[in-house]
């Protein structure tokens, strides 16, 4: 059994995990703007997955499983990117923070994590 291709593949799948959340937080208020779009796929290339990928997880979310990064510190990263794609169009709505909440506690990290990184976002600007 090649153990690196296991942790290549988990680390896929994580990476893959975040760029459907993502996607979900750009859409949880209905609409999907190109400001949002554009950081949505500028992360996803940083992970390694190009934009027709991105694409494809927007058309498909179902297809993707939910998986979790192993450290604190990358979930909270996570997180961070979360409140980016949220914050991107100086609208932050209420809709997109609550499936940030969610999906903080999905990560097993406290959701008031969310309002801090906004406030501090919303603060440097």
């Amino acid at each position: 059994m090649d153990l690196t291709r296991i942790f290549k593949s988990d680390k896929e799948g994580i990476r893959r995990s975040h760029v459907k959340n993502l996607v979900a937080v750009a859409l949880a208020d209905g609409q999907l703007m190109d400001a949002e779009w554009q950081l949505l796929v500028r992360i996803g290339v940083q992970l390694g997955i190009s934009e027709a990928e991105t694409m494809r997880i927007k058309n498909n979310p179902d297809s993707v499983m939910f998986i979790a990064p192993k450290t604190h510190e990358e979930r909270v990263q996570q997180i961070e990117d979360l409140v980016s794609i949220i914050s991107i169009d100086r609208d932050i709505n209420p809709l997109e923070v609550e499936l940030c909440k969610k999906i903080s506690l999905r990560l097993d990290v406290l959701p008031q994590i969310v309002d801090s990184i906004i406030a501090r976002i919303t603060n440097a600007s």
